[in-house]
């Protein structure tokens, strides 16, 4: 008992810590602002004060998941209050440094769990995350919910979680509708038809969250959609992917290229309409990747490799006139990490391929998912608790430290 006791004390303080940082970063001069913040608040401010989502565009514009979170905030703060916001996302720093403990504890010991628990509770990619009213930090949270539900929990208490965590992740960012398939799919490679049942019954949880959502999209806009308002996805995506020029981020203010290209844009949907323009801009990624296939391909391939060597918010670190210097910082600390996860990968492959399938699968989806679609460092945030799990599993062993 008192070895539990102990194990739960240091627990509490590294979630404490990681919880502490996430709040320090406030007091950096730094605008946390992120250019779809406005839509979320203004859904969320909608909810709180009893309005609902009553104007069809706004209300079906973003999907829910965040917006509610950042209502639930509100609510607590006795109104619309960032600050309310950027604490609950604190407390969910603290939670996923819980997360990546239970997670790695069972396989590998608790001297490897409290490893990784401090690594993300330190890690400044995923800390720097918490002060944006940007969806990433909820996604980071639901993620490692998942893999722990995975892990830890069985029979109807794994489907259940399961599927009501695949199910807010799928209304936080409808690219991870994808996720659940995918760590289906390798349960099934693993312990074939054993594996089946349970995944069915998870995914008509899943189906009945979204399908609720569809449905009352239905009711307000008349299409029965994630996201029913028109929009030039992901036609918009496939076009800047092919046609993108830079060597560093598609966002580099050196060429202009993406301000450019979201003003043509704006011309073509003034002109041509939403449909005319997905028309339109299917038409040029076509062409692209029939008139010169090997650019094309370069351009897709130098822009996920950034995907991974990046951090979120390089450019305005770059831009920025006084922090500028923690950019190197914070890459050098990336590219270690990745080697050490690399070397986790390497053992799991080798020695324990099974029992480390659902974080292979989840690796695999950020790898995969938003591979063709203008990948940017900013979509790869939620998986640094995973990734700082492995890296922690690949030191501990080096060490000797795990079971």
């Amino acid at each position: 008992m008192s070895a539990g006791r102990s194990t739960w004390t240091t627990l509490a303080a590294v979630a404490g810590a990681a919880t502490a940082l996430r709040l320090l970063l406030l007091l950096l001069p730094f605008d946390f602002a992120g250019p779809d913040s406005s839509n979320y608040w203004d859904m969320a401010s909608g909810l709180v004060s009893g309005e609902g989502l009553v104007d069809p565009q706004a209300s079906t514009a973003r999907p829910p998941g965040y917006p509610v979170f950042l209502a639930s905030c509100f609510l607590l703060a006795g109104g619309p209050s960032a600050l309310a916001a950027r604490i609950g996302q604190a407390l969910l720093g603290g939670l996923c440094a819980l997360f990546v403990y239970w997670g790695v504890e069972p396989r590998h010991g608790p001297r490897a769990a409290l490893l990784g628990a401090a690594v993300v509770a330190c890690d400044p990619i995923a800390a720097g995350q918490s002060p944006f009213l940007l969806r990433e930090a909820l996604l980071m949270a639901l993620v490692g919910g998942v893999w722990v539900a995975i892990l830890r929990l069985r029979g109807r208490a794994r489907v259940a979680t399961c599927g009501v965590l695949l199910a807010a992740l799928a209304l936080t960012h409808p690219l991870y509708l994808l996720l659940g398939p995918i760590l289906a799919g390798v349960d099934l490679l693993a312990r074939g038809k054993r594996a089946l049942l349970p995944w069915v019954a998870i995914g008509l949880v899943v189906a009945v969250g979204v399908g609720a959502w569809c449905m009352r999209n239905a009711q307000v806009t008349g299409r029965f959609a994630l996201n029913p308002v028109a929009s030039t996805v992901p036609a918009h995506e496939l076009w800047l992917t092919s046609a993108c020029p830079n060597l560093w981020l598609s966002g580099d203010p050196a060429t202009g290229f993406q301000a450019q290209a979201w003003a043509e844009e704006r011309e073509l949907l003034r002109t041509q309409g939403v449909d005319g323009t997905k028309r339109e801009l299917y038409r040029r990624a076509a062409e692209n990747w029939v008139e010169h296939p090997l650019r094309s391909l370069g351009r897709l391939l130098r822009q996920n490799v950034w995907y991974w060597l990046e951090i979120p918010g390089a450019i305005k670190l770059v831009e920025h006139p006084r922090l500028y210097w923690v950019r190197w910082g914070l890459v050098a600390f990336l590219w270690v990490r990745l080697t050490a996860v690399l070397a986790a990968l390497a053992w799991a492959w080798r020695h324990a391929r099974y029992a480390h399938r659902f974080e292979l699968a989840l690796l695999a989806f950020f790898a995969f998912a938003p591979a063709l679609l203008y990948p940017i460092p900013r979509y790869l945030a939620p998986a640094s608790p995973l990734l700082d799990a492995l890296a922690a599993i690949a030191i501990a062993r080096s060490r000797g430290w795990t079971r």
